[in-house]
């Protein structure tokens, strides 16, 4: 087959440094991936300012999240805050988390957030869990349908799976530009058990739902 003489470039986002009265949304994140993920909404829009924060010293479980925020925003004896939430301009705190076998760790983490949410006000702190992992999340930016259990269980882990189903594998320069798509499939497929995600569900479309008004012109 003849090669293309044309050179595909992929598409390049012009950044811009948020105003002083953007709304913030602080993203705690369990890995890696994560945070390369959502940095690629870094300066999209002057109207919002997205703040990935990776774990720390490899503490991803989802009490260390919840430790990490209490000092970033609460600061303790060595420290004073790093973060203010300011809900008139209607910042929030996500914490991304996967299953895995966290158990307990998660209620803990669930309850702290329903807590700290004004009863009659919106809401400021939020858990968004995928199952088994946050790899399902970029699985639906190519596919509308669950993947079967029978073909994920011919890889050696769901992140292999995602890898090598997904057309060149994960590439964080790129697939975020996707995250409307992936909200619509995600949404799509979501089910629920006791109030957490079923196996092959995300709560992660809810987080692409408070980025995207931001940041749709633009991609």
């Amino acid at each position: 087959m003849e090669k293309s003489k044309f050179i595909i470039r992929p598409k390049i986002y012009e950044r811009q440094k948020p105003s002083k009265d953007s709304r913030k949304i602080y993203i705690y994140c369990e890995g890696d991936r994560e945070s390369k993920y959502f940095e690629f909404f870094e300066g999209l829009s002057s109207n919002v300012s997205i703040i990935p924060i990776p774990s720390k010293n490899g503490k991803s479980d989802p009490e260390k999240l919840l430790e990490s925020a209490r000092t970033d925003f609460d600061g303790d004896k060595s420290c004073s805050s790093r973060y203010v939430l300011d809900k008139k301009q209607k910042d929030s705190v996500w914490f991304v988390i996967d299953t895995d076998q966290w158990g307990d760790k998660i209620s803990t983490l669930r309850d702290f957030c329903k807590q700290h949410n004004p009863p009659q006000d919106a809401a400021l702190w939020f858990v968004t869990q995928s199952n088994p992992c946050f790899e399902i999340w970029l699985y639906f930016h190519y596919y509308n349908t669950k993947p079967k259990s029978e073909d994920v269980k011919q890889y050696s882990s769901m992140k292999d799976f995602v890898n090598n189903v997904i057309p060149g594998g994960f590439d964080s320069r790129k697939m975020p530009a996707k995250i409307e798509e992936a909200i619509d499939n995600a949404k799509l497929n979501f089910n629920a058990i006791n109030g957490e995600p079923d196996l092959y569900s995300t709560e992660v479309y809810k987080l692409g739902e408070s980025i995207l008004p931001f940041v749709k012109s633009i991609l």
